[in-house]
């Protein structure tokens, strides 16, 4: 089942990314790649985002809307998620759906940075729930871009 899920997105993709007026190019091993630009590579960074929630809550660490503290720099993670509504609108009023595929590669590419950067779950560290509650953002947010681009999000790859 997640071969198909996975299998489709890559085909969807694919096309997907593509603008209405150009031409549309299929090359299978970048369509396949868990690198990049590609539904796999989307469908993965879910999935880590996911897997450390998980972790978070068998830790007991949940982002509490009362113990949030947030650090001082804004990160790029931050910025681009901001942006999700007015993709989405700029996608809808014209009728362009690689608004929401470039959006959701750069979305992807600057979860997986703060991921390289950051320690997510750390119990001592007083700024876990508010990271944790960005890993949420985050993965609600590739969610629905996923679901608008018709593309499932697995639970585990």
């Amino acid at each position: 089942q997640i071969s198909e899920i996975v299998g489709v997105s890559a085909v969807k993709y694919s096309i997907l990314k593509s603008s209405l007026t150009g031409d549309i190019v299929y090359d299978f091993e970048k369509s396949i790649s868990f690198e990049g630009d590609s539904g796999p590579y989307l469908q993965y960074t879910a999935v880590r985002a996911n897997a450390i929630l998980k972790k978070a809550e068998e830790s007991g660490l949940v982002a509490n809307s009362q113990e949030l503290k947030a650090p001082l720099e804004v990160t790029t993670l931050e910025r681009i998620l901001y942006q999700f509504p007015e993709i989405v609108a700029r996608a809808y009023s014209a009728l362009e759906p690689h608004h929401i595929a470039t959006y959701i590669t750069e979305l992807s590419s600057a979860f997986n940075t703060f991921y390289a950067n950051t320690q997510i779950v750390n119990k001592s560290d007083p700024y876990t729930p508010y990271r944790v509650a960005l890993v949420e953002a985050f993965y609600q947010t590739m969610k629905n871009g996923l679901y608008l681009l018709g593309i499932k999000t697995p639970d585990k790859m």
